[in-house]
């Protein structure tokens, strides 16, 4: 027993992280992360070395992300064919991966120079920037970034338009940081507050102007399960399924999750497009929808959303890939793993950096596909010409787990960040339509098949976040941790 003892703080910090989860959606208790980051602030403020900090940063990560990404589990094995033991092992490799970064941010916060009385903002600036990291490195995986657990329900939101989720976040932790490390000291609660209260005024700010009458859309979500989805047997069936669900829908913008068509353009049958098109052709709707579909060379295709109203067909080409589940990175190192998988469509090619909205009757549409809204810095190449955003997602990869409602919080924080409307039309949920405040305007329960009817507002203008991204907040920090080291050193 007693040499377990030193594993002790280690274990409590995995748990501190783990306990996290329930900060994001679908249960948004936002304070838990207060709670989480605070055992982290103090483990890494108490630590006796830079290298005691990074273990104790790697023990928070490790809790934090296998809390916050199991659920990738299901798609390796109930629906990817990966053995069991092999797919647990993955999520662990991929959670510790994640998890140096966390580490990092504690090696740094030990091991940079910084003045005593100014310590307090090393830790919120080098996590912030830490986390950041881990959003663009090989691709990125943002998921769970502690600011989409203060989005869009508390005062923090406020800053989305200003600085996007990692400026939450950075405020977050160093409101955190203030209260840790000076619990009786006034000036630091009233920094706190004031942070706070700014929050709350700027979330009353309108950032975007409407532009023209409210338009009537319906997002349709077919609840096609994954393991028929692709399978040619039902190939049929859920093209009349959502041909039915078309037909009943009565909004001026119709949209369909992605890849509701299973299957290559020039292998849907003729009938098919015809009959979509004559359904919305009564009220003369626009009709979005997700389809695969090839390229002009051998082995070249992508995942893509058309205008099926439109028989020329303008496409958006999805162009941020999912690691693993749409491309093979370093395929030379990770192509084995296709060995153990069943993934159908993995070798995707990648779309345009920058592609035009769609400019249709019901507005200036700029489509995202899935997990391309988990990246603020590439929804904002949309901008200023879209007046609406519309995400077009199949989560039935993850049958029902809190993926989905993850997923959907940080499509509440997109829209907040560019002042537009999120329309999301998914095949087994979050369907939703979330307006310019990231609030849920309405949505379908998860996993039945039916239509959202409701209402979305055009929006036009440039929040500050919008003209920037992420590069004012990231060289402000990088310019705070050189001021830091000067001071040091004076």
């Amino acid at each position: 027993m007693q040499k377990l003892k030193p594993l002790l703080p280690h274990l409590l910090l995995a748990l501190f992280g783990a306990i996290s989860v329930f900060s994001f959606a679908p249960l948004y208790l936002f304070p838990i992360m207060w709670l989480s980051l605070a055992a982290l602030t103090f483990a890494i403020q108490k630590s006796p070395s830079p290298k005691a900090a990074a273990w104790r940063g790697f023990s928070f990560g490790l809790g934090f992300f296998l809390a916050n990404i199991h659920w990738i589990f299901i798609s390796l094995n109930t629906f990817g064919g990966m053995p069991a033991p092999m797919a647990a092992g993955g999520i662990l490799v991929l959670a510790a991966y994640m998890a140096l970064f966390p580490a990092l941010a504690g090696w740094l916060t030990l091991k940079l120079p910084c003045p005593a009385s100014l310590r307090v903002l090393l830790l919120p600036t080098v996590f912030t920037l830490t986390e950041w990291l881990r959003g663009w490195l090989f691709t990125g995986f943002p998921w769970a970034s502690v600011g989409y657990s203060q989005s869009p329900m508390t005062p923090l939101a406020g800053y989305a338009p200003i600085g996007g989720v990692y400026l939450i976040g950075w405020l977050l932790c160093l409101s955190i940081a203030l209260i840790v490390s000076k619990p009786k000291w006034l000036k630091g609660w009233g920094i706190v507050a004031s942070i706070w209260l700014a929050g709350w005024g700027l979330n009353q700010l309108e950032w975007t102007t409407k532009v023209g009458a409210p338009v009537r859309v319906s997002l349709v979500q077919g609840n096609i399960s994954q393991d028929i989805k692709w399978d040619n047997a039902f190939y049929l069936d859920s093209l009349k399924s959502y041909l039915a669900l078309t037909e009943k829908a009565r909004g001026q913008l119709v949209i369909l999750p992605e890849t509701a068509i299973p299957s290559f353009i020039s292998d849907v049958p003729d009938w098919y497009p015809q009959m979509l098109r004559d359904a919305v052709a009564p009220r003369k709707a626009d009709l979005i929808l997700g389809i695969p579909i090839l390229g002009k060379h051998e082995a070249e295709y992508y995942n893509a959303v058309t205008v099926m109203s439109d028989p020329a067909l303008p496409l958006y080409k999805k162009q941020h890939l999912v690691p693993f589940g749409e491309f093979i990175p370093l395929p030379w190192l990770f192509n084995w793993i296709y060995q153990f998988m069943d993934m159908p469509l993995s070798g995707f090619s990648r779309g345009a950096v920058k592609q035009a909205p769609f400019s249709l009757a019901s507005g200036q549409i700029a489509a995202n596909i899935c997990y391309e809204d988990v990246f603020g810095r590439e929804i904002i190449n949309a901008l200023p010409e879209a007046t609406m955003l519309v995400n077009l997602s199949n989560l039935a990869w993850f049958d029902g787990s809190w993926a989905a409602a993850q997923h959907a919080q940080m499509s509440q924080t997109r829209a907040l960040e560019t002042g537009r409307y999120m329309l999301r039309a998914t095949n087994t949920g979050v369907t939703a339509i979330i307006d310019e405040k990231g609030r849920f305007k309405a949505q379908l329960p998860e996993r039945i098949a039916g239509i959202l009817e409701g209402t979305a507002q055009n929006r036009s203008g440039m929040p500050p976040y919008a003209w920037g991204g992420d590069y004012p907040l990231l060289i402000a920090l990088g310019a705070l941790l050189i001021a830091l080291g000067l001071l040091r050193r004076r």
